[in-house]
C-alpha cells in the first residue's frame, strides 16, 4: 500500500512538473466563453507565441493580460482576427465595431484612433466629443532612422522625425520627443528622463509599456512584443534580418541621466565618437554604442532608431 502511494505521488508530482509554468487555462476558458471568439481560435497558442502555452506571449496575450483578463468591447476590436463582429464604415473613413454583446457600446476608428462610445448618447443632440481613449499611442520605435551616423540634427531635429511619423500615423495631436539626452560644459545636462513627460506609455496596439519615469527606468529590457512601431509593426519585423542587430540611439544612462560625451556632440557631428544606445537583446537604452561617424556601406551597421514618447 505504502509503495503504491508513493508510486500516485511521484506521477502527480512529475505531471504537475510537466505543464507549462505561465500556462492559465482557467483565461482560456474566458476567451472561449466569449460570445464573439471565432470558432476556429482556440488552443493555449491563442494567447501564447508557443501553441503548447506557457512562455512569451503574443500580441493578444500581452492585451488580454494588461486589461486585467478582462474581453472588452475594444479588446474585441483590436483584434478581429480573434473575434467576429458587425462592423459600418462611413463615407468619411470613421470605422464602427458593434463588439459589444449588450449592444451598449460601440468602438469608433478614426485616422487610426479607436475610441469607446455609448451608443445611447451617440444621436442625442449637441453630444460631447468622443473622449480618447486613455490606451492611446504614447510609446513607439522609430520605424524609420535619421541617419547611419550621429547627425540628427539636435534635438529639434529627432524631435521633428518622431512628430512626422506619429503624423503620419494620424497620432500628431500630441507633442511628441525623441529619447535622447544632451550635455554641455557650460549649461546643465539635458536627460532624456525628464523630456518625455509623466506618462502612462502605450504602445500602437494599446499595451501598458511603462506607467511613468520611474516605472519606465525600473525596467532593464523590454518584452518583445511592447516594441513596436508607429505603424504597429514589431521593431524585428520592421528591421528585417538586421532586427536583432537594430539600435536605438539615447546617449543616456540606465536610469536617464545625459552620458556626458558619448551623444555626438549633441547629435549634431558625424566625427570620430561614439554614442550610448539601447539594443532588442540587452539593456533598452544603455547596452551598447553607435559610431558617430557614418559606416563606409549600408550593411556595415543598421541606421540607428528613435524612441519616442508622447510628452503631452
Amino acid at each position: 500500500m505504502i509503495r503504491g502511494a508513493g508510486a500516485l505521488f511521484l506521477f502527480t508530482f512529475v505531471l504537475n512538473a510537466a505543464q507549462p509554468v505561465s500556462a492559465r487555462p482557467e483565461y482560456l476558458t474566458k476567451f472561449q466563453a466569449d460570445p464573439f471568439r471565432r470558432a476556429e481560435v482556440d488552443g493555449c497558442g491563442t494567447c501564447h507565441v508557443n501553441n503548447a502555452g506557457g512562455g512569451a506571449r503574443n500580441d493578444f496575450g500581452g492585451a488580454f493580460e494588461a486589461a486585467a483578463q478582462e474581453i472588452t468591447p475594444l479588446l474585441r476590436a483590436n483584434f478581429p482576427q480573434q473575434f467576429r463582429f458587425d462592423t459600418v464604415k462611413l463615407p468619411d473613413g470613421s470605422l464602427f465595431s458593434f463588439s459589444d454583446p449588450k449592444g451598449q457600446f460601440v468602438v469608433v476608428e478614426r485616422e487610426n484612433q479607436k475610441v469607446l462610445a455609448d451608443l445611447t448618447t451617440l444621436g442625442a443632440p449637441r453630444a460631447a466629443p468622443l473622449p480618447m481613449p486613455e490606451n492611446r499611442m504614447g510609446f513607439f520605435v522609430a520605424s524609420e532612422g535619421l541617419s547611419h551616423g550621429g547627425h540628427l540634427g539636435g534635438l529639434a531635429g529627432a524631435d521633428r522625425h518622431c512628430q512626422n511619423l506619429a503624423k503620419a500615423a494620424g497620432a500628431d495631436d500630441r507633442t511628441w520627443r525623441a529619447y535622447l539626452s544632451t550635455s554641455f560644459a557650460e549649461k546643465p545636462a539635458v536627460n532624456a528622463g525628464d523630456r518625455i513627460g509623466s506618462g502612462p506609455w502605450y504602445n500602437a496596439k494599446g499595451v501598458l509599456v511603462a506607467r511613468g519615469p520611474a516605472d519606465l527606468h525600473a525596467k532593464d529590457h523590454f518584452r518583445p512584443e511592447l516594441l513596436l512601431t508607429e505603424k504597429g509593426d514589431s521593431v524585428g519585423a520592421s528591421g528585417g534580418n538586421a532586427g536583432a542587430r537594430l539600435k536605438i540611439v539615447t546617449g543616456s544612462l540606465p536610469n536617464g541621466t545625459a552620458a556626458v560625451g558619448m551623444n555626438c556632440r549633441n547629435w549634431t557631428s558625424e566625427a570620430d565618437g561614439e554614442a550610448l544606445a539601447g539594443e532588442l537583446t540587452g539593456s533598452w537604452n544603455s547596452a551598447t554604442t553607435i559610431s558617430c561617424g557614418r559606416p563606409t556601406s549600408r550593411e556595415a551597421a543598421p541606421e540607428a532608431r528613435l524612441y519616442c514618447f508622447a510628452a503631452k
